[in-house]
Formats: structure tokens, sequence, C-alpha cells
């Protein structure tokens, strides 16, 4: 919910609702908070039940939000400014309704079960009622509540469909069970009917319950994410405190392999963070003072002291996670129509049931009347779209499972045919994530020298580049020189003493400022390298670089041609360096990309091409990819990316080394004719 200069004055919020269960309420609310003067944007998140807002404090006050809420039926449980803490209240009401709906289900399960003795054995006939009683008024007492709440607000959900034919089902074998005289000789209660509807229901709302739970999980998990303690320097003295209590303009200690606890300007220090948590690439960022240190990364070498600048709702995290929750809460057309189709469906129901109920009066008799209303109510519950539109999705779930994708959302089956573009992230999706020296360029010396002193540095070190360094050696059976003594320089590279000399390895930037010269002709070439380098030198003497960048993966150049060749247009939005993002590109034949982008901006990528007129499909596997997944018309999230990714897609590729993406158009083209039939 992004705020225009006009808007500067006015206020968001969000609110954690108590009631939501269905479309019907989101549009009950949408359409009566917009009607409330200085609310001037409404939008419902119905997996989270969470509304958020933005309105003129000025000409409206919380409890005026609140009251017009009751006033629809509904609890509004609090007005935040921290989403943080409406996730967590809003979460604790799905565990709460996820818990209730499960015992009520096992109830109402164990009562229809001794109902349905009845048509056995003879049992007591008040007993058989009083347990079809049980379950009509405790097992289905949210129905007949929300019903009230309906009636309140002078409309009509689902609810009130549940509660219309459970209660004229149950009362109707009331009064046969008092008045047998005049219902006739041939009239039966059918308790089981009541408590069998009620089970079948309570059992897809408890389904429901916790689809709703595992879909609130992707944004709960990105609040864990943040750091809970930071160690602020005041008048010259550390002390640990919580995050939240950090000011703009205090100043904060953060020692190696710490989270950085809140965005910030270095102020001195030198270290590398690991900032693959916003940008997605593996390689750690070196920072001196004036870097910007982003909350929720992780120091990895030296101690740094930095100012706060970026605190709370400020922090570029919890932009992130605003961005995952609003994309949630925004509607695509599919849902815009099921909310319009609501507000009409269960009136015409009730009309229908009337007119059915009326003409059987007319024509036979009370009895015959009533049970014609009740199973026009009856058949008109979700019941049956419940059975026929997941018989068919199954169908496409089982399959695309076999071809190693994972189907989070239904929608998408009826979404993939209509894709025109799909945006990858570039880092653990075309390529495998992990570093490895791709050339090795020895001067004077041979690679097997040139190997060995490069080895002798980075035996010892934690660094990525020197993991990739080691394995690069042991595949070769290199040996080395064991270092007499090691000097890490934060942000810079290493440097030992070995056999009676001085080997450094590390970035250009620090060979200049430590003067080693490079000839004129391997400046060239590291100057138009696309990858990330490590220069070496012996006492002084410059004697090569590696090479180091991220793998292709084997498959990637037949994805993108096949995708092509369908008439989808492929796009990169990466996070990492442009020359290396440009040479992906180039050898993939792609001729759209985006370089050294945060993860905000791939959400408005997304957004610029479906505004015009595109469907787009979005391939990621980090953390910093939950907001683009969750923006895109589909995302496809890699089992072996972060959780809050994976929890934030539509499709969830198990296979890494092998995209399903054309298996999943299979997958749709088997479900959707039955699901149009069945519909």
């Amino acid at each position: 919910m992004n705020i225009s200069p006009a808007e500067e004055n006015l206020k968001k919020a969000v609110i954690p609702l108590e009631g939501v269960h269905c479309a019907s309420c989101v549009s009950r609310i949408e359409t009566g908070l917009g009607k409330v003067p200085g609310l001037k944007r409404v939008s419902v998140n119905l997996p989270s039940r969470t509304a958020f807002i933005l309105y003129d404090p000025a000409a409206l006050k919380p409890a005026d939000i609140t009251a017009r809420i009751a006033e629809l039926g509904y609890k509004a449980l609090g007005i935040l400014e921290s989403p943080a803490k409406a996730e967590n209240i809003a979460t604790a009401g799905l565990e709460e309704e996820k818990r209730l709906f499960r015992i009520k289900f096992l109830a109402a399960l164990a009562l229809t079960g001794y109902t349905l003795l009845e048509l056995a054995v003879d049992l007591p006939p008040y007993t058989v009622m009083a347990a079809a009683a049980l379950t009509w008024g405790w097992c289905g007492y949210h129905f007949h509540a929300g019903l009230l709440r309906a009636l309140k607000a002078r409309t009509a959900d689902m609810n009130t469909l549940v509660s219309l034919s459970t209660s004229v089902t149950f009362f109707y074998g009331l009064f046969i069970t008092f008045f047998p005289h005049l219902a006739g000789a041939h009239q039966h209660a059918q308790w089981h009917e009541v408590a069998m509807l009620v089970t079948f229901i309570n059992l897809g709302r408890w389904l429901e319950a916790r689809s709703k739970s595992k879909a609130a999980e992707a944004v709960s998990g990105l609040f864990k994410l943040a750091p809970k303690t930071a160690r602020r320097i005041k008048d010259g003295a550390e002390e640990v405190v919580p995050a939240e209590s950090i000011l703009p303009g205090d100043v904060i200690h953060l020692r190696p392999g710490e989270q950085v606890p809140v965005d910030g300007t270095v102020t001195s220090g030198f270290s590398s963070v690991d900032e693959a948590l916003l940008t997605g690439e593996p390689v750690p960022q070196d920072k001196a003072p004036g870097a910007k240190l982003y909350a929720g990364t992780i120091n990895k070498t030296g101690a740094l002291e930095f100012t706060a600048t970026g605190v709370g709702e400020d922090m570029a995290l919890m932009k992130i996670i605003k961005a995952v929750e609003e994309s949630q809460a925004g509607k695509n057309s599919a849902q815009r129509l099921v909310d319009r189709i609501s507000s009409y469906f269960v009136p015409a129901i009730i009309l229908l049931a009337l007119g059915a109920g009326g003409v059987w009066l007319y024509y036979a008799d009370l009895p015959r009347a009533v049970s014609v209303f009740a199973a026009v109510l009856a058949v008109a519950c979700p019941c049956a779209m419940g059975l026929a539109v997941p018989m068919a999705v199954s169908v496409g779930f089982g399959r695309a499972a076999e071809l190693g994708m994972l189907i989070n959302n239904a929608e998408v089956l009826e979404r993939i045919p209509k894709i025109d573009v799909i945006i990858f992230d570039k880092t653990g999706t075309l390529t495998e994530g992990r570093m490895k020296v791709s050339a090795v360029r020895p001067w004077v010396i041979s690679e097997p020298q040139f190997l060995s002193l490069l080895l002798s540095t980075e035996a010892s070190s934690e660094h990525p580049f020197a993991e990739a360094v080691r394995v690069y050696a042991r595949e070769r059976n290199i040996e080395h020189r064991k270092p007499d003594s090691v000097e890490a320089v934060p942000g810079k590279g290493i440097k030992v003493k070995a056999g009676g000399g001085e080997i450094m390895a590390g970035s250009a930037k620090w060979f200049s400022e430590a003067g080693v010269p490079v000839p004129d002709e391997a400046a060239a070439e590291i100057k138009a390298s696309a990858g990330s380098l490590l220069l070496l030198s012996e006492n002084g003497i410059f004697k090569g670089y590696a090479e180091l960048s991220d793998t292709l993966r084997p498959e990637a150049a037949g994805l993108v041609a096949g995708l092509t060749a369908m008439g989808i247009k492929p796009v990169i939005a990466s996070g990492d360096r442009r020359a290396a993002v440009e040479t992906l590109a180039a050898t993939l034949g792609i001729t759209e990309f985006y370089a050294e982008i945060f993860p905000e901006e791939k959400s408005r990528i997304i957004m610029r091409h479906k505004a015009l007129g595109a469907k787009v499909a979005f391939v990621g596997d980090g953390f910093n990819d939950a907001a683009a997944l969750s923006e895109a018309d589909i995302g496809i999230a890699l089992r072996s990316g972060a959780d809050i990714a994976v929890k934030a897609s539509d499709i969830t590729l198990m296979h890494n080394a092998g995209f399903k993406t054309f298996q999943s158009y299979q997958a749709q083209y088997n479900a959707e004719p039955r699901l149009g039939l069945r519909l």
C-alpha cells in the first residue's frame, strides 16, 4: 500500500480481525469500511485475517473504525502501526481457530456415528435427538453466530446457508418428534442428516483453518529473522538492549558473527557482511566507513561501529515484510469475481429455497415443503463445490507431484497457460548459487605454483572465496606451504608469511592501496572480467589472479530456449553486479535484464509488466524473493531455497537439477477440462 505525495498526512494501520471466514466476509468489510468518511483505502487479507487501512487521523479516530467493524458483525482486535504485533495477534487467533474446529469436527464425527447407529439398531429416540441437538447447538454454534452477525449487518454469507439448512432440518425433526400426529405417520426425524451436515462442513472449516495458518506462516516467518537485541554504545559504555528500543542516531557495536539489528551507516571498522538475506547473492559485501548496513544481514569477519538510520518500520527488512503482506492482501481478477458473486449468491439461494418450498406447500403439504426448502439450502452449501473442484484439481496436483512439483495454490492451474513473461532471479535459479573458481591466470609462474601460493593464503580462511579455492586446488592435488602467520584484513583480503616470504591475496583495490604493481595487460583483463577476482602477490610482486563465479545450471540454456520458442519472454532480475548479470544474459540469449537491484525493485519490475497487460511468473529461491513471488501471477520457488520463499510461492520445484516449467503446462491441461465440467 504505497502512499502518494498527496497522501503524506494520512496514516497507515494494520487491524487483526476476528470472525472473517470467506470471500463474503472480506467483501462486506471492504465495502462497509469504504463508506466511512476519512478512510481512504482498505484491503483485507483473508489468509492472515488482517485489514490494511489508510486513513486521515484528523477526520477519523481509531475508535470510529473499530465501531464500524463491530456494526458489520466482526471484531477488531486492535489498530496497530506495527505489522509484527498485528501478525502475532492474528497468528494466535488462527491457531486457536484451528484447534477449536478440530475439536468440533472430532466431536461432531463421534456424535454422527451414534446417530447413524439408529439406522441399524433400535436406540432410545430422545438420546438420538440429544446427540443431534448437541451437534447442531455446540458443534455448529459458529454457523449460527455467523448468521446473527449477518442479520445484524443486513447481509448474508455462507454461514447463513449452513445455519438455515441445519436449523430447518433440526427444528423440523423436533416438530416430527413432539407432534407426530400433525407431521403424519410416514414422517421420521432425520437426526443423522443434521449431524452429518454439521460434521462435513466442520471438516471443511478445519481444513480451511489449516490452510490459512500455513499461508500466514509465510509472513510470520519473516518477523523471526529480525534480530532481537543490539549492542548500543552510550556514554562510552556498551549495553545490550532490545532492538526495538534503538532510535535513529544511536551508535551500535557489531561483533563478528552477529546479525545487524537495524539499518545504519558504518562509522568505524572494516568487515564483510553476508547480505544474501536481501540480495540473494552468495558473496559477502565489503564494509568500510560510510557503507550501508541492513537489519537481518550477518557480519562475517571484523568488528564494526555504525549509526542507526532506519529503525522499526523504516528498515529494509520491514519493507520486505510489508511488501509480502500487501501482495497477499491484493486481489486478482478471480478473487474480485468471487467477491462479486458471493454478494448475490446467498440471497439468490434463499429466494430459490423459499420459492421451491412455496410450490411444494401449494401442491403437496407442509412436511414435503419443509424437506424441499432444507434440501435446496443444503445442496447450495459449499459442500458440492467443496468436493467437485478439489477432485478435479487433485488430478492435476497428482500429476504435477509425479513431475517433481508441489502446487500450493489451486488457482495456479488456470493461470499457467496465460503466462507471457517469466522473470528469473539469477542466483540459485539460473545458477547453482555456489562460488567456484572459473579461471586462473598465473603471471610469470606456472599454474601449479600459482595455486600452491594461493592455497597457502586461503587454507585456513572462512571466506566463501577460500572454500572455492580449496575445492579447486584439492581436485588438482595441489600442496601448499604451511603459513607461519596469518593476517586477515576485513573487506580487503588476507596476508600470510610462509617460507620466509610474504604472500597476499585479495581485491584489486587493496593491491592498489598496498602499492603492488599490476602489469597493464593483466589490469585490462581484470577490468573486463565479469566475475569476482582474487589477486595474488609474493613479496610485493604480482603473481596472477583467480576468477570466481557462480556456475550456470546445465539445464538453464535449454529452459530459456524452450520458453522463447513458446512465446514466453525470459527476464533476469538480480542483485548481483551488472557485469555478471550482463554476461549471463548474453550467454542465455536474454535481452531484458536488471542488475544491482533491491528486493522491492523486483516487485516493481513485475508490476510494470503487469501494468502493460502481461501475465508474469517469477522464479526465485531466496528470502529476498518472497515479495516478488507473492506479487507475481505465479510464484515458482526452488525447494532448496529459503523457507519463506517456498511458503510465498504458488509452485515449489522439488528437483533443483531440472526445472519442471514445461510439465506444469501438462498438469494444467489435465485438470482444467475436468474442473470446468464439475463446476
